[in-house]
């Protein structure tokens, strides 16, 4: 018998109801995270297809066809619209892109790329041996980018004196996938801070979001100024067509960046389509922008790196030009800790045992006037003191001794809101000072969060000789709630072994973190050295030794 409606536009009142359910936000976030924003699109095209069949069937009037092929003829009108703007935007893009020729020549011209990542990928598929971006954050102003053999980028992350001069070592990817590329095991890109030499061509991009038509766009116009000032246009960007297949999505979602509960319906739309012709999913701009430079394709298997001798001669000189910049800036610390310094950074010096030795007792003169300042706005001598203070604790062990005296001295003047209680690696490092630096790691300020503990790493470095002062201060903090991470007990369970205190089991220890301690930590005892204590070194240097290797973070 013939129905008034067919059954299958239940899938259509499902969707509405689904719909409503995700506007209230209590049944709305349940059915966020079951990613019934997505049913639609089941729902719908199952609905219109099953009006179809029903109607075909004679189950229904044969009316009912009229739902389904207005559907999909409407939503395929629009789309088939969408796809003519975007190839007639593609014609006319890649006639005017192939217009351009810069006349670019990277033996005598320096190219400056500001988008980021545009100058690796060059120097990475291209005969270009080094591409630039510009970068406020250094002195230099500049970033430069080689693509150089693996070898150099290990020596470089192995370096903390070329890390603290902002060197990189960076792994790259081929392939024109998100999944499946691969790492290109035999080079990487090495990053400098560098000022170019040569004629610089500038490469910049704007960007603007428009309609072509109907069809929304994000335009990208790339400009490449020569030396001359000559000025060149390339476009490209991506577009956002609606697919062949009809895609509806009705739902609501948690709009962090609003604080709000937003919903929306729509067609999906294909988004980051690329507008400018070629053979890739990616990077098609980049690509314009070679071929306008006249750069020449390298095949991955051709890749040359840049000389390691000419780049591991410019890092050597890197390195101590930055040195020297760090030392005249931490001259002028010592010689007024209250004056305008034009760099905070003494990463280099600081890595530097050598150097930063023969300038103890300067550092330490710098550091007893930054302490001694009053009556004056705190601010420059205590970021001041605080740098001083961390090149004195990094020290090697015969110059911190020798410093000892005066350290402790200017400690004992310093009240509760003194700067040198944030000078966390200071206040770790005193406890090689021996008993007589034990009334300043006990002191409360030394024990805060805030310096993330450092007294503790301190009592531990006095070892045994703290054991009576030690030991009731350590075994209170161990007693608080089971919330304290493995961090924090790490350098409590360290320090209670060597200054000989057996760590009781932690009470309520739901994630077992006695047994692990004991796994790590049990070989710890009042002979250990020192160094020890710095866990978190520690800890990198036995997975080293363990896996044979240099520890990395990723």
């Amino acid at each position: 018998m013939r129905k008034n409606f067919p059954i299958s536009l239940v899938g259509l009142v499902a969707t509405g109801v689904v719909f409503v359910l995700q506007v209230i936000p209590v049944t709305g976030i349940f059915l966020m995270f079951m990613l019934a924003m997505l049913w639609s699109v089941v729902l719908v095209n199952a609905s219109m297809i099953g009006v179809a069949i029903e109607a075909i069937a004679g189950r229904v009037s044969r009316l009912w066809l009229l739902l389904p092929l207005a559907f999909y003829c409407g939503y395929w009108t629009v789309a088939a619209l969408d796809h003519v703007a975007l190839r007639d935007l593609t014609s006319r893009y890649d006639a005017a892109n192939a217009r351009v020729v810069t006349g670019f020549d990277p033996t005598r011209q320096a190219l400056v790329v500001e988008r980021e990542g545009d100058g690796a990928w060059l120097t990475q598929n291209f005969a270009l041996p080094v591409a630039y971006s510009t970068n406020p954050d250094f002195l230099e102003g500049y970033l430069s980018n080689r693509m150089i053999e693996s070898g150099v980028c290990a020596k470089v992350r192995g370096s903390r004196t070329l890390q603290a001069a902002f060197i990189r070592g960076v792994d790259f990817y081929d392939g024109d996938a998100v999944l499946g590329s691969r790492v290109e095991k035999r080079f990487c890109s090495l990053l400098i801070p560098e000022k170019p030499v040569l004629p610089i061509v500038v490469v910049g991009q704007e960007e603007t979001k428009d309609f072509e038509k109907s069809l929304p766009v994000t335009r990208i116009t790339t400009t490449i100024t020569m030396p001359d000032g000559r000025r060149f246009e390339l476009f490209g960007g991506v577009a956002a067509p609606f697919g062949w297949i009809p895609m509806p999505i009705m739902g609501c979602f948690l709009n962090s960046g609003a604080a709000g509960w937003d919903c929306s319906a729509g067609f999906k739309r294909n988004g980051f389509t690329p507008i400018v012709s070629g053979n890739t999913r990616y990077r098609r701009d980049s690509m314009v922008l070679a071929q306008a430079l006249g750069l020449k394709p390298i095949a991955t298997d051709d890749r040359l790196g840049s000389d390691s001798t000419i780049v591991l001669a410019k890092i050597a000189a890197i390195e101590e030009a930055t040195l020297a910049r760090q030392l005249a800036n931490v001259d002028a610390m010592i010689a007024d800790p209250v004056a305008k310094v034009t760099e905070w950074q003494v990463g280099v010096l600081a890595n530097r045992p050598d150097v930063l030795a023969s300038r103890a007792d300067a550092v330490m003169t710098g550091i007893e006037r930054a302490a001694a300042i009053t009556g004056r706005s705190r601010y420059p001598e205590r970021e001041s003191g605080r740098i001083l203070a961390g090149l004195a604790a990094g020290l090697p062990h015969d110059s911190f001794i020798a410093l000892g005296p005066r350290l402790l001295s200017v400690y004992a003047g310093a009240d509760d809101k003194h700067w040198l209680w944030e000078a966390e690696p200071l206040l770790r490092r005193l406890g090689d000072l021996g008993p007589d630096a034990l009334p300043y790691l006990v002191n409360p300020r030394a024990l805060l969060p805030s310096v993330d503990g450092a007294g503790i790493e301190g009592l531990c470095r006095v070892g045994s000789p703290a054991r009576a002062v030690a030991e009731p201060i350590l075994l209170a903090m161990w007693g608080k709630p089971d919330r304290l991470a493995y961090v924090e007990r790490e350098a409590m369970y360290v320090s209670m072994r060597r200054v000989g205190i057996s760590p009781p089991p932690i009470m309520e220890d739901t994630r077992n973190l006695f047994a692990k301690l004991q796994t790590d930590w049990n070989d710890i005892s009042p002979s250990s050295p020192s160094s020890v204590c710095a866990t978190d070194a520690e800890r990198q240097a036995r997975w080293a030794r363990k896996h044979g290797g240099v520890f990395r973070r990723f």
